[in-house]
């Protein structure tokens, strides 16, 4: 006999005496006690929790350490106790700097400023004649200006849309 056909007694035959068994006898539910509800989050520490998960999803943490940041604003004089003894945080919040940074338009906004003002920047260089040294100057500054204010203003929009993200 093939050891495939013994195998196929054994389980036929194991099937067999498994049918043959009685069943047990049926038991009572057995209910779970009640669990002891925990009492909900705060908001605030839902949100401080997303905050450093995100963060720590984008290494931006790792980023800052690579970086020495911290240790280079230090040395520059800024400090995290610097700007609580300025009250920094205090007038960010009183003044409206954070609603502005919360509100999910801002970021469109400044998007729309940027293009805005690196289109006056070539609109003053085309408008500007260039017949004497003075309006040249002109163009070169007022094109600069409103040039770096443009990327300074899309690139503003982009961070702060990531940071909303986050």
């Amino acid at each position: 006999m093939s050891a495939i056909a013994r195998s196929t007694l054994r389980v036929t035959a194991a099937s067999k005496s498994i049918k043959a068994s009685p069943k047990p006898a049926a038991k009572a539910p057995v209910k779970a006690a009640p669990k002891a509800k925990s009492a909900p989050k705060p908001a605030s520490e839902k949100t401080s929790l997303s905050i450093l998960a995100a963060l720590a999803d984008q290494g931006l943490l790792s980023q800052v350490e690579k970086l020495g940041l911290l240790s280079k604003l230090e040395k520059a004089g800024l400090s995290l106790s610097k700007i609580e003894e300025a009250g920094l945080l205090s007038f960010a919040e009183s003044s409206g700097v954070l609603n502005i940074v919360a509100d999910k338009k801002t970021p469109g906004l400044l998007n729309t400023l940027g293009l805005v003002l690196l289109a006056a920047a070539v609109a003053l260089v085309v408008a500007v004649p260039d017949d004497s040294t003075a309006s040249v100057v002109a163009q070169g500054f007022g094109g600069i200006t409103l040039g770096l204010a443009g990327v300074a203003a899309c690139t503003g929009a982009s961070t702060l849309d990531k940071f909303q993200r986050l």
